[in-house]
């Protein structure tokens, strides 16, 4: 984890009068929550984050030499029914999560520099245990950025959807016009260009009497030979 920490404080979580503390930034759709897992409330970044203790808990934060997307859990136990089926009513999908790692020094206070960003993603499932031990618990399964590149872009190949991404590009404006198109590549079918038998004599050789009979057959003049 060093690699993601400033030096004093890979030097201060090496010291022996530390605490570790795991702050919690959860964006629902009806506020944002601040919290972290220790007693008390800290101010930290103009906010005021509450302790829940032992009622809540954050799983392992993985990381990995691959490009792998790595979900957290977080947990909060201990609720009554009230404040549980307020829980599940909150808008939460695809809702920001941020984890900080803060180190306390012997006053109980921020060492510089810190909390620091260690995690963050999006919140993806939530889930109720009813009738625990001591309470209802809440289970938050937050999913990392990188589970974003699994996802569809919900995005077609159409003009409506280029339209809305990129408004008045022409790319895709005559795609319609190809449905049940037939296209003959390499076909004489006529038209008003200068190669149109109709519109004058053909200058590519294929008169009367030209090898491969290109007036005749209406298609294209091959000439082989070298040139002169």
């Amino acid at each position: 984890m060093s690699d993601r920490l400033s030096s004093n404080v890979a030097t201060a979580v090496e010291a022996a009068n530390v605490n570790l503390i795991m702050l919690a930034k959860l964006e629902f759709g009806s506020g944002t929550v601040y919290v972290h897992n220790g007693l008390g409330t800290y101010t930290w970044d103009g906010q005021s984050w509450l302790g829940v203790g032992d009622l809540g808990t954050i799983s392992s934060v993985e990381e990995g030499v691959d490009v792998s997307p790595y979900a957290l859990t977080l947990t909060l136990s201990g609720l009554d029914s009230g404040i549980s089926n307020e829980a599940l009513g909150e808008s939460y999908y695809q809702r920001p999560v941020t984890i900080y790692l803060g180190v306390l020094d012997s006053t109980d206070s921020f060492i510089s520099n810190t909390p620091v960003q260690i995690w963050a993603g999006h919140m993806d499932q939530m889930n109720l245990t009813v009738g625990a031990d001591g309470g209802d618990a809440v289970q938050l399964v937050a999913e990392s950025e990188l589970a974003r590149f699994n996802l569809s872009s919900n995005m077609m190949f159409t003009n409506v959807s280029l339209q809305q991404q990129y408004s008045g590009d022409l790319f895709f404006s005559h795609l319609h016009n190809l449905d049940n198109f037939s296209l003959k590549w390499g076909t004489y079918t006529g038209g008003n260009g200068p190669g149109d038998k109709k519109s004058g004599p053909r200058t590519d050789g294929g008169g009367a009497g030209a090898s491969g009979g290109g007036a005749e057959t209406g298609k294209p003049v091959i000439e082989t030979g070298s040139p002169g």
